[in-house]
């Protein structure tokens, strides 16, 4: 589809790294701007990248860092891409990070999706009132304009965690692989990170979403399928949250409390990434702890940087 309002036919994209909803009603966005020029009063269209949501949305106003208000931003200027968008004719839900603003529109690919409807209804009666969870996108990857394999990561809240459950490593859409029973690689994960301690929630969380988008390449580069009781290590010396000051370096795996789904394309296990430390993973390896002790040591398989 082209837009008539972009004559010249340059593509402009920018990726959305926060929402926000002001006192006043206002819809801001920050946004890393990859190509083009985004000028005050633009139409755009924020699509999800994977062919469900293409919302058009106006530019009421620029705001650049250590600039100020601006009538225009272009990529590759001084002061680098970033600037913040105020948006109208546009709701909150429309918005997500890890979405794509262009001003090009794109073709909705898929009207239902089944698979993924299945998921957000079992965390949904998990946790009743939560109907729009924060959701991050292709996009929300550690390095800006780069994708993820997952369609997507929602992130709910119980009392004492961020629950984050993942889609794309299940058949969301429609069905392609030929085993009824199974659908796609038969799993999709989740982590339960625990709100006490963290210095930064929200970059915790955008963080969080960057480390489940890279474990679900191991299993979509490489085929890798995980089962409940696999040891998971990402780093010896690192720590797994934004500042790398953690013990926590890696993950055991196991079956989430939520239970398993029955989608219209097959069977699908929700499978829970529980972190520990490097200590921790040398003593399962060595079997000097079982992974039953292990469990006990992790309530509720709850990922706790300051165990």
């Amino acid at each position: 589809m082209k837009n008539p309002d972009n004559p010249s036919g340059v593509l402009c994209q920018a990726i959305i790294e926060s929402v926000m909803l002001l006192k006043d009603g206002s819809i801001v966005a920050g946004c890393n701007l990859l190509s083009g020029t985004v000028k005050e009063g633009d139409k755009l269209f924020c699509i999800d990248g994977v062919g469900r949501q293409c919302v058009p949305v106006t530019v009421a106003g620029i705001v650049i860092p250590q600039k100020g208000v601006a009538a225009s931003i272009t990529a590759g200027q001084e002061k680098g891409n970033r600037a913040a968008f105020k948006m109208t004719e546009c709701k909150i839900t429309d918005l997500h990070v890890g979405h794509m603003l262009q001003n090009e529109p794109e073709e909705i690919l898929y009207t239902e999706a089944p698979g993924w409807d299945a998921i957000t209804a079992l965390f949904e009666k998990q946790y009743p009132g939560q109907k729009h969870p924060a959701h991050f996108g292709i996009y929300a990857c550690l390095k800006a304009g780069e994708t993820g394999p997952l369609d997507g990561i929602s992130v709910y809240q119980a009392k004492e965690y961020f629950h984050f459950v993942t889609y794309g490593l299940s058949e969301l859409y429609e069905k392609q692989n030929g085993n009824p029973n199974r659908s796609g690689y038969g799993f999709e994960l989740t982590v339960k990170l625990k709100k006490e301690g963290l210095e930064n929630p929200a970059l915790e969380v955008r963080h969080m979403c960057s480390i489940l988008q890279m474990i679900a390449g191991i299993t979509t580069n490489g085929g890798h399928q995980f089962l409940p009781g696999q040891i998971l290590p990402l780093s010896k010396q690192r720590g797994l949250d934004v500042n790398g000051k953690s013990r926590i370096t890696g993950f055991i795996t196991r079956a989430d409390e939520i239970g398993n789904l029955v989608t219209p394309f097959g069977n699908v296990a929700l499978i829970q990434l529980a972190g520990v430390t490097t200590d921790e993973m040398e003593q399962l390896k060595n079997k000097e702890l079982t992974l039953k002790q292990m469990e006990e040591r992790i309530p509720a398989g709850i990922t706790d940087y300051k165990r």
